[in-house]
């Protein structure tokens, strides 16, 4: 009770200004007496004289008991500091995130430091996980990389059951700006993190030769971080089965221009050509000028008048021509009458 009467004296009668101050916190101190106060858990610079005794002054809490040890966050500090009276603008905090107060063992000491890095660890991991929810609620997109430059006065402002997040704008990547909003008549903490996209695309999982079929075990989605190019594949069933153009490395994306459907027709086959017209379909021969695959547009030549034209692949060494005027139904009805 007397201790909490000291304290509560000292702050009635602090009224510090700090101009450029800065404390850096100690990883470990013993208490001087039943009061712990800043000048023992941080070195004070960039004030003078009675400004920095009355700041090495200042009452934080009492003293734990003999034998004990208590953990003081930096986010916790600056509360403290707050709270007493100092004026928090223009200090600078740096130094150890937690200071450990009492007379521990180096073993209960390096434990218990631990666990208070560990605390403060996962309050930033918080954090991190509040900007993504943010992005993904402004975006509709699930997949990011944030890292977070969080300090102990973003954590502080975080800890708050009222904290909110905004700020950030589109393309909502790079180095973005969140402002932590911790109620009516707070200054909002701002905090820069550094955003990425990420995507699920197809990766090879093993070296896929020119010319290769692509089999389910050939590929997979993996997560991509950052800019993708335009040809990358999202969806492996429509990569299955097609052939390779050039040979794929692995562990590399694969791109829709390293692959096509499997060539039909080649250059120099000799191929069926079905000519549809309303109510009749007529099938000559020819033979290919071109590679293609289904749905491709290829150029043939006629077997016997040397006629060249153009005509979409439709099967294996199969090839239609639709004259105009012909309809869905048509092609489906019209018997075939070979032509030679």
């Amino acid at each position: 009770m007397l201790i909490k009467t000291l304290i509560t004296i000292a702050v009635a009668n602090l009224a510090v200004a700090v101009s450029a101050a800065e404390i850096v916190l100690h990883e470990r101190t013993a208490p001087r007496g039943p009061i712990v106060r800043l000048g023992d858990v941080a070195t004070i610079s960039g004030v003078e004289g009675g400004a920095q005794q009355m700041l090495a002054a200042t009452p934080l809490m009492p003293a734990p008991a003999e034998g004990t040890t208590q953990y003081l966050r930096a986010a916790d500090l600056r509360d403290l500091l707050q709270s007493r009276g100092v004026d928090l603008r223009n200090l600078q905090m740096s130094g150890a995130p937690v200071v450990a107060i009492g007379g521990a063992s180096e073993v209960e000491f390096q434990v218990g430091r631990t666990q208070a890095v560990a605390r403060v660890a996962a309050s930033a991991e918080e954090l991190t996980n509040a900007v993504v929810s943010y992005l993904e609620q402004q975006t509709g997109h699930q997949l990011w990389d944030v890292q977070v430059e969080a300090d102990s006065d973003v954590l502080a402002a975080f800890a708050k059951p009222q904290a909110a997040i905004s700020g950030g704008k589109a393309p909502w990547s790079g180095r973005q700006r969140f402002a932590i909003s911790s109620g009516a008549g707070t200054p909002a903490a701002m905090v820069y993190a550094r955003v990425d996209r990420q995507e699920m695309a197809a990766y090879a999982t093993r070296s896929i030769e020119r010319g290769e079929l692509i089999r389910r075990a050939d590929v997979e989605l993996r997560l991509h971080t950052g800019a993708l190019p335009r040809q990358a594949i999202f969806d492996l069933e429509s990569l299955v089965g097609k052939e390779a153009v050039q040979g794929i490395r692995p562990d590399s994306l694969v791109l829709n221009n390293q692959v096509r459907s499997p060539l039909l027709v080649r250059r120099g086959d000799r191929v069926s050509v079905r000519v549809r017209a309303r109510g009749i379909a007529i099938r000559t021969f020819a033979v290919a000028q071109q590679d293609g695959s289904l749905g491709e547009l290829v150029s043939v030549q006629n077997a016997d008048t040397k006629e060249k034209y153009t005509a979409v692949v439709s099967g294996l060494r199969e090839l239609e021509i639709m004259a105009a005027g012909a309809t869905a139904a048509d092609l489906a009805s019209a018997p075939a009458r070979e032509v030679r």
